[in-house]
């Protein structure tokens, strides 16, 4: 039979293992952070409440900014691992949601080595959620310089943004059009929007199209960052793909999105984010795994049992023994009358009948 698995059990073992710290946080905080730092959330609506000494606070839409305000080191590299609730707005905006996620946080002195842990830990997290999976890796650096470079005014720079974001290619040249674009502008945009699926061959084809100082240190780093995979389990699992964007008043180097087979839409979410912090040689860098989705389709704990016993007309004291041996030996036991229940189970588990 093959053995149980628990998602979170998984993850924050393997982030404790490189010497991450457990992270616990209230449900709330006061509603003055998260509105400070509106831009920085995925929405502005927030489920507000008055505590009982007045002050207006929010059940949390947000892990990283609690981790930024309250365990930034003095110095060294803080690194701090979660699983936590947060409350959102759904997909449809009509009501909001409670999502469950685990992450990690490391903050302070951040180099070179800090970022691919965290790269390598993004992709160990996709690994034991189960399925295929990918690690898409981008360059807010990379992409904002080839938007200044080609859009002149804050309007085309933005259609820029969302062009590349939404990967349209086929809107590339009625902007130019729209725009007057320099000749060749809209296949730079086009060429970057299409690259091949290869990590380094893609870079090769980027770093053609990377304008200015910080463009072209950001193609170096994502080279080395896939170079340090070269030759083992993840090699094939990493792409670079530079439509992930990330809110420029916050990111300021690498961003990564992890996506697992089956499951619409990212479930990794991450990278470095330097200006949250705001302290002069103080960096961060971290990702989330919303794990419910993942959870449902691959770690379901739903009427699931290592053994089923099936009992009818059976002495209940007998019954009682007999399952608590089972569990006795680690096994998880349920008693199911006259195999009437319904059962799901994970993936390549079976049921075992015992009377």
């Amino acid at each position: 039979m093959t053995e149980k698995k628990d998602l979170k059990w998984e993850l924050e073992a393997l982030y404790a293992s490189y010497g991450y710290e457990k992270y616990r946080m209230a449900g709330f905080e006061e509603y003055a952070l998260y509105l400070e730092n509106k831009s920085f959330l995925t929405s502005d609506k927030m489920i507000t409440f008055n505590d009982l000494d007045g002050r207006l606070m929010a059940l949390k839409p947000d892990v990283t900014l609690s981790i930024v305000k309250n365990a930034l080191p003095a110095s060294g590299v803080g690194k701090y691992y979660y699983t936590e609730s947060v409350f959102r707005p759904n997909r449809a905006s009509d009501g909001f949601k409670e999502l469950t996620q685990t992450g990690l946080e490391a903050i302070g002195d951040i180099d070179a080595v800090t970022v691919t842990e965290a790269v390598e830990l993004a992709l160990k997290s996709l690994e034991h959620a189960g399925g295929e999976y990918v690690l898409v890796l981008s360059d807010v650096r990379f992409t904002e310089g080839l938007v200044h470079a080609v859009g002149k005014g804050a309007e085309l720079k933005e259609e820029l943004r969302d062009v590349i974001a939404k990967k349209r290619t086929g809107e590339v040249e009625k902007i130019s059009e729209k725009y007057s674009l320099r000749k060749g502008d809209a296949k730079t945009i086009s060429e970057v929007i299409n690259l091949p699926p290869e990590p380094l061959k893609a870079l090769d084809k980027a770093s053609k199209y990377a304008f200015g100082k910080e463009a072209n240190i950001a193609i170096d780093e994502l080279r080395a960052l896939v170079c340090a995979f070269s030759g083992t389990r993840y090699a094939k699992k990493i792409q670079i793909d530079f439509s992930i964007t990330g809110n420029t008043n916050y990111y300021n180097g690498i961003l990564f999105s992890g996506y697992i087979e089956g499951i619409a839409g990212g479930v990794l979410k991450g990278g470095r984010y330097d200006k949250l912090v705001g302290e002069e040689g103080k960096g961060a860098v971290g990702f989330a795994l919303y794990t419910d989705e993942i959870t449902e389709k691959y770690f379901s704990e739903a009427r699931f049992a290592d053994v089923v016993i099936d009992y009818d007309g059976t002495d209940i004291g007998k019954l009682l023994a007999s399952a608590n041996a089972l569990r006795a030996g680690g096994k998880s036991v349920t008693l199911v009358r006259g195999g009437k229940a319904d059962y799901k189970f994970r993936k390549g588990e079976l049921i075992k009948n015992e009377r």
